[in-house]
């Protein structure tokens, strides 16, 4: 088997970017959705924060950027979008630094809570992956609907979440404290950046069973992302139930 080392690279951070630098400017929790968010309807009314994040909590109600390719304070209280009008809009936009089939290598990596990702463990299984960083605007726009992705699989064992990110573990956990995300993170992740060329976030992934990359995207794509990754989990697992009828 070839091996390889994975190595942290200086000139990738340098350069890393989604319209956003990856040092963080100000303490971790700061950047996540808090008390100093505005928030308001379509219409321009104002909510306050006891209304708006219980809204949000209810799993109905989503939080749009009001732009969505720059560090925006302001957002737009939306009903969740459904399915409905997302496949005429298209597939999100594809990135240059993976490519649909390739096969997507694991090493064994260690989350931000000390749980052991083991490589054997994701073997035969779905793996979504993001790369993601907290000072990148649009990770941390999408993010409210991957934890609900996340949620919706959370007792399928065959289906895994990881989040690769470049910050340093007390940063994430500060910036959990107020803006959770349940994937699997795993923080201090320069070498897997790295070695895959990722040099704009987010990256979003899913790898079949057989390791092999059956979607990937790039940046927010007007928060359909999520959608366009449960699709796909869904398809994986009704060509695995048509294999075992044949």
């Amino acid at each position: 088997m070839k091996r390889f080392i994975l190595l942290p690279c200086l000139a990738l951070l340098l350069h890393l970017s989604a319209h956003a630098q990856t040092k963080l400017t100000k303490p971790a929790e700061e950047y996540g959705f808090n008390q100093n968010t505005v928030v308001t309807s379509a219409k321009g009314l104002k909510y306050k924060y006891a209304d708006w994040s219980r809204l949000v909590a209810t799993g109905k109600y989503q939080l749009k950027p009001v732009d969505a390719e720059s560090d925006s304070t302001v957002f737009i209280l939306t009903p969740r979008d459904t399915a409905k009008g997302l496949v005429v809009i298209g597939v999100p936009k594809s990135t240059l630094f993976f490519k649909k089939g390739n096969h997507m290598l694991f090493l064994n990596m260690t989350d931000v809570n000390g749980k052991l990702i083991a490589s054997e463990d994701l073997k035969g299984k779905i793996v979504v992956v993001s790369f993601w960083f907290i000072a990148c605007p649009p990770c941390r726009y999408e993010m409210p609907e991957l934890n609900i992705l996340a949620d919706k699989y959370k007792n399928d064992k065959n289906v895994v979440f990881l989040a690769l990110s470049v910050d340093k573990k007390e940063d994430l956990q500060h910036f959990f404290k107020v803006s959770p995300f349940k994937y699997n993170v795993i923080g201090d992740a320069e070498a897997y950046f790295s070695f895959y060329g990722v040099k704009e976030c987010p990256i979003n992934l899913v790898i079949n069973p057989k390791g092999l990359i059956a979607f990937q995207s790039q940046g927010y794509n007007n928060g359909m992302v999520p959608y366009w990754l449960n699709r796909t989990i869904k398809q994986i697992k009704e060509e695995e139930l048509k294999a075992l009828l044949k």
